[in-house]
């Protein structure tokens, strides 16, 4: 089974860096963002991908209670998919907690003319946050592509915030 969970990781890896590439000629280049402030604001929108997904999420959680009669999270009577659910909207918000940050530093710190690049960051974020909400509802082991897709697009924005921050 380790086999199966790391192939589908580098699967997922694959996918984010494919998204990426398709992501960044969508979005047009603009002289505006040499000012700082324009840049933070992109990079703020940019989030809103991911943040949409999370009260997706969210939502999805509020009817699956309403459907189960579980209202209260403490009495033991959430259903499966409740209890999948909430794992998933937790490990959204610690993914986003390292994601957020560093996708600001970075367009903080990248250079205007690499700005679409900094900003598909958010889609590919967004996405693998919906394929890992997808496989983890299905199997915990198909998990594992979102997950992967998630960590490409974080760790890429942590790194190279890093980078431009130590070489710029």
């Amino acid at each position: 089974m380790r086999g199966i969970a790391l192939l589908l990781g580098v699967c997922g890896a694959v996918a984010a860096l494919l998204a990426w590439k398709l992501v960044v000629p969508m979005i047009p280049a603009d002289p505006a963002t040499s000012s700082m402030a324009i840049r933070l604001g992109l990079a703020s929108a940019a989030l809103l991908p991911g943040v949409a997904v999370l009260a997706a999420m969210q939502l999805v959680q509020i009817a699956g209670r309403y459907a189960a009669l579980a209202f209260d999270p403490l009495a033991a009577t959430e259903t499966r998919f409740l209890r999948v659910n909430q794992r998933i909207i937790t490990n959204t918000v610690e993914q986003l907690a390292v994601f957020a940050p560093s996708l600001l530093a970075l367009a903080a710190g990248a250079p205007a003319a690499r700005m679409p690049e900094v900003l598909a960051l958010g889609a590919v974020f967004a996405l693998g946050r919906l394929l890992f909400w997808g496989g983890y509802l299905c199997s915990p082991y198909l998990r594992g592509p979102g997950m992967t897709a998630t960590l490409v697009a974080t760790l890429g924005a942590l790194a190279a915030a890093a980078w431009f921050w130590l070489h710029g």
